[in-house]
């Protein structure tokens, strides 16, 4: 499976300027073309053909651009059309793909500098027609705040039991860890019943413990694991398609054999939140896209009451509703909240756009703080800044440095100390927990040249065979809305591979080191010789006798670190998001430290506490599986309860 990454820029402010659209009687405004000019985006950069006349903007195209489907499937569309239709470059970034809404705007920026408009450029802000702000005033029996899976799975459950249900989505498209999620777990579910290959929910259960360390809501686990298999049955009942795959076919490869709860996207993310949402609408709920919720509106007595939301043109809505479901995706692009819960050793999560509206507003209601020290770390990357020189020097197979995490190649931490057992780096959660515990939060993975002459003369296969199980059973389904396919993978991993142009290559920047020696090696890491020499002879000494004293791997059969010239590639640890930050109940409901419920709210996915301890679920599934379960158990209860 071909990891996609992403890197954890800063956000970034949108360009406030204006264009003027006309000559007002002072000559032409532009100089009449095509102009193109390019700007970094979140995995590349985009380019963009601007079209003038002598007085306006008549067309803008993105001519090309390495940016992820799904999350900026938005900007790419609306960021153009809207810079045509205000001719300004005053827009709106698009919440949850502000990077690539940026690099649009830059480039059409350069471009119109191109075509010799910066006179307009500079009316700025005293062009820009003040307006007054309109308040609309809606009612509805439940508001959804977040439209992700558990949002989404929320109000089509409320909205089928008969609730009048609104949705409020910050972002102008589905999004969220939803949308970009492989798929979810279950026990029962109809496809493992109809495979015979249902699961123990005992064992499950023990899944939890193992990685909670009792640190979870044993209640609120016990429920969530008996209603999987119904809420996949939900979804499939409601149009969403889902493949019942085997385990390990994720590309977690340590969990082949183990029971299979993965039920994986067979269409991606965004097609089944778009499916969910559509059904919501069929069925008589509103659906707000690019309208954040600001805050939660309360009664005389202190209750939540409604919702406060403001749309992208200013409108202010006013949303009373009797109940309010919380399921904005946790934290992990709130950089204070990240900073003061974890201090500065953090990465960004997936989705910048999640910035812990919902937990915050849940706390201002009074309920406890429950699971903010929950991060699930998960693969390997690479920091923005060093995404950014791989891309400019390497373009689009800056990706391929990804394949060497699949397998078990020695990993040393930034003073050049063995750290984990590389037989378990495909055990993703727990060795992107690996990493994440080492200074900086990264890893150096160790390369010599008679490892790289082997898969370019055998393939990768003859490191280790991931996906040969598979040969004559082609499993399949959808991840960061591109395929998973075991015979695909089958086939790159049996193909011989050349990687050394490619790691010469990314040499010219810091994320790659190549050496002739050991000794070089270290200068260029910097790192002590000694203690990397030591990692390396205690790496090759497990090949060489099959055991491992100090991290217990097996490692035989394994080429060695031996022959120069050697690479050493820079890794840090990728955050997928925070899991946790309200604490509810069995319900659901938002409640107080001593139990108490807090009125009217209830707090769902990411945003809820109690699932997790400090890592995640070693099992493939677990938090999709708890989103949508969530989410959907909490719609029926408000719907209930309104009624």
């Amino acid at each position: 499976m071909k990891k996609i990454l992403k890197s954890c820029l800063a956000v970034m402010t949108g360009i406030s300027v204006l264009l003027a659209a006309t000559s007002c009687g002072k000559g032409n405004v532009y100089k009449a073309g095509s102009y193109t000019a390019e700007s970094m985006g979140k995995n590349g950069d985009v380019k963009v053909e601007v079209t003038f006349t002598e007085n306006k903007i008549s067309d803008v195209k993105i001519l090309s651009h390495a940016e992820t489907p799904g999350i900026s499937d938005p900007a790419i569309q609306k960021i153009p059309e809207a810079i045509v239709a205000k001719q300004s470059t005053a827009i709106d970034v698009v919440t949850g793909a502000t990077v690539t809404s940026n690099a649009i705007l830059a480039a059409v920026k350069d471009c119109i500098n191109q075509a010799g408009g910066e006179a307009a450029l500079n009316q700025t802000e005293k062009k820009v027609a003040s307006s007054k702000t309109q308040t609309v005033k809606e009612n509805a029996d439940i508001v959804v705040v977040g439209g992700g899976a558990a949002g989404s799975a929320a109000a089509l459950a409320a909205v089928k039991a008969g609730a009048n249900v609104i949705v409020l989505e910050k972002t102008a498209s589905p999004m969220g860890a939803g949308t970009i999620a492989g798929g979810m777990f279950a026990a029962d579910s109809s496809l493992q019943k109809a495979a015979g290959r249902t699961v123990s929910k005992k064992w499950l259960y023990d899944e939890y413990m193992a990685a909670s360390h009792g640190f979870m809501n044993n209640i609120l686990v016990r429920k969530v694991i008996d209603e999987a298999g119904k809420t996949v049955d939900f979804l499939l009942d409601n149009g969403v398609r889902l493949n019942f795959v085997d385990s390990g076919v994720c590309g977690s490869y340590v969990n082949h054999g183990r029971p299979s709860t993965l039920h994986g996207y067979a269409d991606g993310g965004t097609v089944a939140i778009t499916t969910i949402l559509e059904d919501v609408k069929k069925e008589g709920g509103k659906v707000m896209f690019s309208t954040p919720a600001k805050e939660l509106l309360f009664d005389e007595n202190g209750n939540a009451c409604g919702v406060k939301a403001q749309a992208e043109d200013g409108t202010i809505y006013e949303i009373s509703a009797k109940k309010v479901i919380l399921a904005t995706g946790g934290f992990g692009g709130n950089e204070a909240m990240l900073k003061e819960l974890y201090g500065d050793n953090f990465t960004f999560g997936e989705v910048r756009s999640n910035t812990g509206d919902g937990i915050n507003m849940a706390w201002a209601a009074g309920a406890a703080p429950y699971g903010t020290n929950n991060m699930h770390y998960f693969w390997e990357t690479w920091t923005g800044e060093d995404t950014q020189a791989l891309i400019s020097k390497m373009g689009d197979a800056f990706f391929s440095l990804t394949d060497f995490t699949f397998f078990p190649h020695l990993r040393v931490n930034k003073f050049g100390q063995r750290f984990c057992n590389e037989k378990n780096v495909t055990d993703f959660a727990i060795h992107g927990a690996e990493i994440a515990m080492q200074p900086d939060t990264m890893e150096w993975l160790i390369l010599d040249d008679t490892t790289l002459s082997q898969i370019a003369e055998k393939g990768y296969v003859s490191i280790e065979d991931h996906f040969g199980a598979w040969k004559n059973n082609r499993q399949w389904y959808m991840e960061f809305n591109l395929m998973t396919d075991t015979t695909e993978a089958y086939n790159k991993a049996c193909t011989p591979t050349d990687y050394r142009p490619l790691l010469d290559k990314g040499a010219e920047t810091a994320v790659v080191v190549k050496a002739d020696t050991i000794a070089e090696l270290a200068k260029k890491m910097s790192v002590k010789e000694d203690v990397l020499k030591q990692s390396i002879d205690m790496y090759n000494n497990a090949i060489t006798t099959g055991n491992d004293t100090e991290f217990f791997a097996n490692l035989k059969g394994l080429p060695k670190v031996e022959k120069g010239p050697f690479y050493a590639v820079k890794y840090v640890a990728r955050n997928l998001g925070t899991l946790g930050g309200v604490r509810i109940n069995e319900n659901f409901e938002a409640v107080k430290n001593n139990g108490d419920v807090v009125p009217n709210i209830y707090v769902v996915g990411a945003d809820a506490g109690g699932m997790y301890g400090r890592a995640y679920v070693d099992f493939e599934g677990g938090t999709l599986g708890f989103a949508y379960t969530s989410g959907r158990l909490a719609g029926e209860n408000a719907a209930k309860a309104v009624k």
